[in-house]
Parts: C-alpha cells; sequence; structure tokens
C-alpha cells in the first residue's frame, strides 16, 4: 500500500461513516448469499477489511466501480491505481471467489 493509502487507513479505522459502508457492503454480500465465501476475521471492521469487502464485491458483480470509491469515500482518481493493485493482487494471491 502506498504511504497515502497508510495515511487514508489511521484515519478510516475511525471513521463511524466508513464502518456503516462496511456494514452496508456486508448486507450486499450477504444479500447475494455469498457471506460464507468471506473469511470470518474479514467480518470485523478496518479500513483494510472494507477494501478487501469492497474489492470482492466489485469483481464478483455485486458493485459497480462507483460504488466502490464512494463507500471507500476515495477521489475518482484516487480509484484507478487502486483498481489496478486490486487485478495485480487477485492475479497473484486469488481471491475468495476462486
Amino acid at each position: 500500500m502506498t504511504s497515502a493509502g497508510s495515511q487514508i487507513k489511521g484515519v478510516a479505522d475511525n471513521n463511524p461513516q466508513l464502518q456503516h459502508h462496511f456494514e452496508l457492503v456486508k448486507e450486499i454480500i450477504a444479500g447475494q448469499d455469498m457471506l460464507s465465501r468471506v473469511p470470518e476475521e474479514y467480518l470485523v471492521f478496518s479500513f483494510q477489511h472494507l477494501e478487501d469487502l469492497v474489492k470482492f464485491a466489485y469483481f464478483a458483480g455485486f458493485i459497480q466501480l462507483g460504488e466502490a470509491r464512494q463507500f471507500l469515500l476515495l477521489p475518482k482518481e484516487a480509484m484507478k491505481p487502486r483498481l489496478r493493485q486490486w487485478y495485480e493482487e487477485i492475479r497473484e494471491k486469488g481471491c475468495w471467489l476462486c
């Protein structure tokens, strides 16, 4: 993660709006009957877990890229490099859908 990402994470872990978005994304995933695919430790809020749930929901087709950006409270220009990073991570490590 970049230093900007680290700065976001430090502030975000205490952000009630992000905590709310975390619950919303879990509901979206649960509504698709896919919450059982999420490792249990990711069901506890942190910014990193929110990002991982958003990434899962995006790649599973449950949300659009704009929604992913909104859930993470990121500016539009911050999503392009993050999306590239997500693709690389999935190429290297796989994903919960695999």
